[in-house]
């Protein structure tokens, strides 16, 4: 099951386990977030993950619902480990991965296809310093697609009043919601997410957009990672583990 340099990481609330290495992009907090943020409800009959990664986030939703789940990922290593953890999970009936360039979205699925579509897009642009190279830097950095590319193949994929789900960067949070609202998506909760209580600025932000909808934003209280203490805060802790 593992390949060399590869290894077994726990999904404890999940009761499952995650092939991860690190040669490639391992899953951070964001990907745990943006799964708890996640709203399925009982209509829905598809999901797709974009930007799939080692898969992480389809294992997580396919621990809430037995409703079929896609997952699209560009890079073929974290393809096939995505593969072989849903096979690990028992999950290879629910959950299907695809290894394809969501810029040919079209030429994979039908328009207007998904109920639901969680997305933890490339988060830094070309010109931002924090730019770096390595194997890693498909799933950080726009060098491959941008925000924009993200959300155009949102729009193809989500059928009417159907609902997108994304974590970005705080400090890019206006042109997340900017991009949204022109391809005729409307926000609908929003939340930011912070280091801890004292810290100045937020990190994330989590979003929920439903397509051509009329509906008015909530926005959430703070999530906070740590408390005072610099331990795990009781949300992260029921993120966590339940």
């Amino acid at each position: 099951m593992l390949k060399e340099g590869e290894r077994l990481d726990d999904l404890f609330r999940e009761s499952m386990q995650i092939i991860q290495s690190r040669e490639v992009f391992s899953f951070s907090v964001d990907a745990l977030l943006l799964a708890n943020f996640t709203r399925i409800v009982k209509r829905d009959r598809k999901i797709i993950d974009l930007c799939s990664g080692n898969g992480v986030i389809p294992l997580l939703l396919s621990h809430r619902t037995a409703k079929p789940i896609d997952a699209v990922e560009l890079q073929p290593q974290l393809a096939d480990m995505a593969e072989r953890s849903i096979g690990l999970n028992g999950k290879a009936g629910q959950i299907s991965m695809h290894t394809g360039d969501i810029r040919q979205i079209r030429e994979m699925f039908s328009h207007s296809s998904f109920d639901v579509i969680t997305v933890n897009p490339p988060y830094f642009t070309n010109n931002q310093p924090l730019k770096t190279l390595g194997p890693h830097s498909i799933a950080r950095h726009e060098v491959h697609i941008d925000l924009a590319g993200v959300v155009a193949a949102a729009r193809f994929l989500v059928k009417n009043k159907g609902r997108l789900y994304m974590v970005h960067r705080a400090e890019r949070s206006m042109e997340v919601v900017n991009e949204l609202v022109g391809a005729g998506f409307r926000i609908r909760r929003l939340q930011y997410v912070y280091n801890d209580e004292h810290a100045e600025t937020a990190m994330f932000v989590l979003v929920e957009a439903i397509f051509h909808s009329q509906a008015y934003v909530d926005v959430l209280p703070p999530f906070y990672i740590y408390d005072t203490d610099g331990e795990y805060s009781e949300g992260m802790l029921e993120v966590y583990y339940g």
